[in-house]
């Protein structure tokens, strides 16, 4: 008996922590803040917790979930409303480097070393810090770094070049199906697809994935 209550109490928790990772939106983890990093290992901890204490009732686990959760979308309606709350919530960007100096007091703001600094810029490409103009901890605790100007890349306005704008490629064939919706919204007629699919010599049934891009210029990849 109390194996299939466990089995119900963890597919309960499964159900209350994706209706609660929707309601609180999509971030990669790099983007959350230190504040939404605890709620979510919480939230985490509470759900374990309920799914396998069968001595604690279901409904004040998921009470504890929706409150963290709760708290966290309030802060998150708190950092886009107000500036002042976003940089008491979330913090602000420290200059670590600032025209190729290492600034040591807000190098101990941000709780760094200098090695920590070393591990970020060769992680980034840089293994001469001399190579580094600025250097910024965001509020996520990532480092981003703007190299000098000689060694930045190089890109098609240095050359007064201007590259044709492709737009997002659209999947409109997978797995030897094609995408009815994605062919709509590729403004894209099943005849044209099957037109340029045939004037490629394929089949459809033979092809893993076929994109589109804005000029309707079909690219077959084959299994």
């Amino acid at each position: 008996m109390e194996f299939f209550y466990v089995i119900l109490l963890s597919l309960l928790s499964i159900a209350v922590l994706f209706i609660l990772a929707k309601l609180m939106g999509y971030r990669q983890i790099s983007e959350l803040s230190f504040f939404d990093y605890i709620i979510g290992i919480t939230i985490g901890s509470v759900a374990a917790e309920m799914a396998t204490n069968i001595d604690i009732e279901w409904w004040k686990g998921v009470t504890a979930m929706t409150i963290y959760a709760v708290i966290g979308i309030l802060l998150s309606f708190l950092s886009q409303k107000s500036i002042k709350a976003r940089k008491f919530i979330s913090g602000q960007p420290i200059i670590l480097v600032e025209r190729g100096k290492i600034i040591k007091e807000n190098m101990k703001k941000a709780k760094i070393e200098i090695d920590d600094l070393l591990t970020s810029a060769r992680s980034n490409g840089y293994f001469d810090l001399s190579d580094i103009d600025y250097a910024i901890m965001e509020t996520t605790g990532k480092i981003s770094f703007l190299p000098v100007p000689l060694k930045r890349q190089l890109n098609p306005k240095d050359f007064n070049f201007a590259p044709v704008r492709e737009g997002l490629y659209i999947n409109v064939i997978i797995d030897g199906k094609i995408m009815e919706n994605d062919l709509k919204n590729a403004n894209m007629t099943k005849k044209e697809l099957e037109r340029q699919v045939k004037a490629q010599n394929k089949k459809i049934e033979n092809i893993m994935l076929a994109t589109v891009d804005a000029n309707k210029q079909l690219t077959i990849f084959e299994g």
